[in-house]
């Protein structure tokens, strides 16, 4: 198994290298946030702003068409409860909003919960998607904020922030 990784993996490599087609865009730059104190990473790319504050953190696409909220707002493992207050935060905040879809989902490697609710902000029709999961040590959400119809552009890359999330065991600063 581990030498089938190997050999997808210097594929990829190799192919990435390619000839000399100069037609092919750059790759988009990345940046990575970790922020060990929440046991938390995730890759972005460059062009997407972003702020912390404290346990939370927001990612906005150039363009404003999408936004990300990773936070971690309990200690342990509370996602039952941490679930339903973000979807009760969510419907209030989009209100008239509805529930829409709710299921199993995908942050990272991990399986999760997650939820969709479907409401009005600023007068549009916007999308959030709910993402909750826990380790031992935290339990965390990620909402995904979208225009009703977003681009297939925009929905590529939130996929791929998302797929990058890792959450470990939070490091307590020496200070």
């Amino acid at each position: 198994m581990l030498v089938l990784a190997g050999i997808v993996v210097a594929v990829v490599v190799v192919l990435s290298l390619g000839g000399d087609d100069g037609d092919a865009p750059p790759a988009p730059a990345a940046r990575t946030v970790a922020v060990p104190g929440l046991g938390l990473a995730f890759s972005h790319p460059a062009s997407w702003k972003r702020e912390i504050d404290r346990r939370v953190i927001r990612l906005r696409s150039p363009d404003g068409s999408a936004t990300l909220t990773f936070a971690s707002p309990i200690a342990g493992r509370e996602p039952a409860r941490v679930t339903e207050a973000l979807r009760s935060a969510l419907r209030r905040a989009l209100a008239p909003a509805r529930v829409i879809g709710e299921g199993p989902g995908k942050l990272g490697n991990r399986d999760v919960t997650s939820f969709e609710v479907r409401g009005r902000a600023r007068g549009k029709t916007v999308r959030a998607l709910g993402i909750v999961d826990s380790t031992p040590y935290r339990t965390y959400t990620v909402t995904v904020l979208t225009p009703a119809r977003p681009s297939r552009m925009r929905l590529q890359e939130v996929r791929a922030i998302l797929q990058t999330v890792r959450l470990t065991e939070p490091v307590r600063s020496r200070r």
